[in-house]
């Protein structure tokens, strides 16, 4: 009885998320209407989308960060310091690799979802622009390259984790769930979908090299790719689509498979002498 409550204690981190969220944007938005008329306040709300999207961020990453450090930071200095693979520039080098495989290979999975249901990804991208994230400001950048990788991952890689391994979860179990719960909170399928296999990817990195040092770093990476890079990458991909879509393939493959196979190399779990028995994870 006590293991599913720790399973469905990993589900309320997210609930937090978005609730948090969810209420904080409501009550800004009551304000601006309060303030200056439903009419106006709507559309002051609307021009000013990503700037109310960092403030919600930011409160969110408030009360996550407090709750991760009264809860696991403060525990584990009071217990023996756990033994992690050293984490390195070597290893930051390693991550950057996976995350632009992963831009490669997520972007390939959105142009075959185009040709399947191009209605779907219109849907999605419809959404993206009316969040703001289509349009490269001061405040999407710092929504996506810097608050999404501080906060998701405190609350997913972080407090979802633990209430997991509290659970008596596997390693896959616990990179499953979490994925998953990941992916459902970002409330579309589209970017449900590779949120799934992004937070696949952040759960194997944090968990193995046991610091959310690694998800943080490759969530960056990967969200700055996108958003930095997208000028650019849509200029390559007009000049011929083919020759670029066949391109993103074999860089994809070749740069995630690359930094995997360092990855593994890299933390190793270490023998221990006595008994000749990993003591990773």
């Amino acid at each position: 009885m006590k293991k599913v409550g720790w399973y469905l204690m990993s589900i309320l981190p997210v609930l937090m998320m978005i609730g948090v969220q969810f209420i904080a944007s409501i009550v800004i938005t009551a304000w601006y209407m309060i303030r200056y008329g439903v009419t106006a306040g709507a559309q002051m709300v609307f021009d000013n989308i990503m700037g109310i999207t960092v403030v919600t961020q930011v409160l969110t990453l408030l009360i996550s960060a407090l709750w991760y450090y009264l809860w696991i930071v403060r525990g584990r200095k009071q217990r023996e310091k756990e033994r992690k693979p050293r984490f390195s520039l070597r290893s930051a080098g390693i991550i950057l690799c996976l995350a632009i495989g992963a831009q490669c290979l997520i972007g390939l999975l959105l142009v075959a979802w185009q040709y399947i249901s191009p209605e779907q990804i219109e849907s999605y991208n419809d959404l993206m622009e009316t969040a703001g994230i289509g349009e490269l400001t001061i405040f999407s950048a710092i929504a996506t390259v810097i608050m999404a990788p501080l906060g998701e991952e405190l609350v997913c890689r972080g407090l979802t984790v633990e209430c997991l391994k509290r659970a008596g979860a596997g390693f896959w179990v616990i990179n499953v769930v979490q994925a998953v719960l990941f992916g459902i909170m970002h409330l579309n399928l589209v970017q449900g979908v590779y949120a799934f296999l992004v937070g696949l990817i952040c759960g194997y990195l944090a968990l193995k090299y046991k610091t959310l040092m690694a998800s943080m770093l490759f969530h960056l990476c990967f969200n700055a790719y996108s958003t930095f890079g997208t000028v650019i990458l849509e200029k390559l991909e007009a000049m011929n689509s083919l020759v670029f879509n066949v391109s993103c393939l074999f860089i994809g493959i070749g740069a995630f498979f690359f930094g995997i196979s360092l990855l593994k190399r890299d933390v190793r779990e270490e023998e221990d002498p006595l008994t000749g028995t990993g003591i990773g994870i």
